[in-house]
């Protein structure tokens, strides 16, 4: 009898250690999903070359993408490209990237992609003397602003925080 309780014992022990290797596997897969994305995009930063690639066969409609940004302390901006009808501009804020056209005075929001941690609301796409858009910060607190407007052909950025 002291020999069926043991092994019952060792029978419940082993299920045990198996169930916690099964929670432990499961786990360390669903935290391996979230750093790619439920449905496998990244969220590493598109190159400048990406870019231009993107801007060039870009519609006249806007798009959002769900891919982050290179977050960078300070605004920057890329040099400016001549469009079909106007200067198209990236420009980095540390909520996110703006793509901005500058057409007969008046700025037009072509697509933005917020960075990691963000995501835009707000958005005043133009054509207008100023287009705008929040970069909301997920987790509260942090939200950046941007307006954009047209300096002779260029898009012009200013960046102001919510907090």
């Amino acid at each position: 009898m002291a020999t069926t309780v043991v092994r019952r014992w060792v029978l419940a022990g082993g299920a045990w250690l198996l169930t916690v290797a099964a929670a432990t596997a499961v786990a360390t897969g669903a935290v391996g999903s979230m750093r790619k994305g439920m449905f496998g995009t990244s969220d590493t930063p598109y190159s400048e070359a990406e870019v231009a690639a993107l801007l060039a066969e870009s519609s006249a409609g806007p798009t959002t993408g769900s891919s982050a940004g290179s977050p960078s302390a300070q605004p920057a901006s890329t040099a400016p490209s001549p469009g079909p009808s106007g200067v198209v501009r990236a420009l980095t804020t540390s909520g996110g990237t703006i793509v901005a056209v500058c057409e007969a005075g008046l700025v037009t929001l072509r697509s933005w992609t917020p960075a990691s941690g963000f995501e835009a609301e707000r958005v005043q796409r133009g054509p207008a003397a100023v287009a705008a858009l929040r970069f909301k910060a997920r987790s509260g607190g942090g939200d950046v602003r941007a307006q954009v407007t047209c300096a002779g052909a260029e898009p012009r950025l200013a960046v102001g925080d919510d907090d």
